[in-house]
């Protein structure tokens, strides 16, 4: 993917390791379905649903996508639609609306597999990645707790990927 699509070079990284634990998952579990949330070019997951908030020229026209912005709730999906979510350094983008998005993964999906940059240090503070804490990124799941997190540092950028199995249904 790398070779066929230079945007994913300097992100492959992080990336491979969560589709490994992706992989594990489909595997054990026998999952079929799954959505990423802001696929670039093609998902990293073959065969799976993208959301995404804009229309991407880039994003290979095969990929079944829907347009909707995931700051919205609720997303266009019924309950537990898809055995597997995705969302890599994407729910930092989300604004404050992070609890609200994490409830509507909870329902429509049985599975996650999330990345976030931890502590990143930016040039300028207003940078939507700068000093995101890890306490704040388990704030936005809470009371769900990771079944585990994977770290995913590379050089000085910190990343940790949360993997969420059996995820309930919000009351």
């Amino acid at each position: 993917m790398v070779e066929a699509f230079p945007y994913y070079r300097g992100r492959w990284g992080y990336m491979s390791k969560a589709l490994v634990e992706a992989g594990r998952l489909i595997k054990r579990r026998k999952l079929t379905t799954a959505l990423e949330l802001g696929a670039p070019v093609r998902p990293i997951i073959v065969g799976a649903h993208v959301m995404d908030y804009i229309a991407r020229p880039e994003l290979d026209q095969d990929v079944p996508v829907t347009i909707h912005d995931a700051t919205v709730v609720p997303w266009p999906f019924p309950d537990k639609a898809f055995d597997l979510f995705l969302a890599l350094q994407v729910f930092e983008h989300l604004g404050d609306r992070q609890p609200e998005a994490f409830l509507e993964v909870r329902r429509i999906a049985r599975h996650a597999v999330l990345s976030l940059p931890i502590d990143w240090v930016m040039e300028d503070p207003n940078n939507l990645h700068h000093m995101i804490p890890e306490e704040r990124v388990l704030g936005w799941f809470a009371p769900i707790v990771p079944t585990r997190v994977v770290d995913a540092t590379l050089e000085d950028r910190r990343r940790l990927i949360y993997v969420f199995e059996d995820l309930p249904a919000p009351s």
